[in-house]
């Protein structure tokens, strides 16, 4: 089965936690390999995002404390530790991707068994200055309201930035929860690229929400 084979058979398990817990214990030792070989930039384009946002929206990277929420085998850690954030924890739905994540040497505190679409009640709210949600968001994986869970532990006025695939935003009414959130003024979107560079044949969209007080 090539990259591309499993990427496909992800986006049919219908975000049940037990199909891809199984499934990404099973991928987490090739996951790299096989991300890179479909092009993936995400971890990059974000951090990029990020570099173009925090000046004006955050306290400086060694003050910002961040969650990477869906952080996989850590490919977002050592980018954003690069950047001078090291008060940086992260949470999987899956115990050996978080083991190949905590291998970065990147992490505060890293957290396995984490469904988000049960709305992390784990996790005090208001938690974070910056969370991070790269490759999530897309088909088969969570439903649109697992960015409640997000806001939540975000502290009002702090960020979230996440990416959300092409398949998904055409899958699920992810523009309509956004809308209803911000009509709720539970949120507000400071930024989205559209289409932006994510796999070498997929674009995504990269967006920057505000949690509201």
């Amino acid at each position: 089965m090539d990259s591309q084979e499993i990427v496909d058979r992800s986006h049919s398990l219908d975000g049940r936690p037990e199909l891809l817990s199984a499934f990404y214990g099973d991928w987490a030792e090739s996951y790299e390999n096989d991300a890179s070989n479909m092009g993936y930039e995400g971890p990059l384009r974000m951090a990029d995002f990020y570099l173009s946002l925090a000046p004006r929206l955050l306290p400086a990277p060694e003050e910002t404390t961040a969650l990477d929420a869906g952080c996989g085998t850590g490919l977002i850690g050592p980018v954003f530790k690069k950047l001078g954030i090291n008060s940086l924890d992260g949470l999987d739905l899956n115990h050996e991707m978080v083991t190949q994540a905590a291998g970065t040497g990147a992490y505060r505190l890293l957290t396995s068994g984490t469904d988000l679409n049960l709305g992390l009640p784990e996790f005090a709210p208001d938690t974070y200055d910056l969370t991070l949600s790269c490759g999530v968001f897309t088909t088969g994986h969570v439903a649109p309201n697992a960015l409640d869970a997000l806001l939540r532990i975000t502290r009002p006025d702090g960020l979230v930035l996440l990416t959300t695939s092409a398949n998904y935003l055409s899958s699920t009414d992810f523009h309509g929860f956004l809308e209803s959130r911000a009509a709720q003024r539970r949120l507000t979107v400071i930024e989205c690229l559209a289409d932006h560079h994510y796999l070498t044949d997929e674009r995504a969209h990269y967006w920057a929400i505000s949690p509201t007080a």
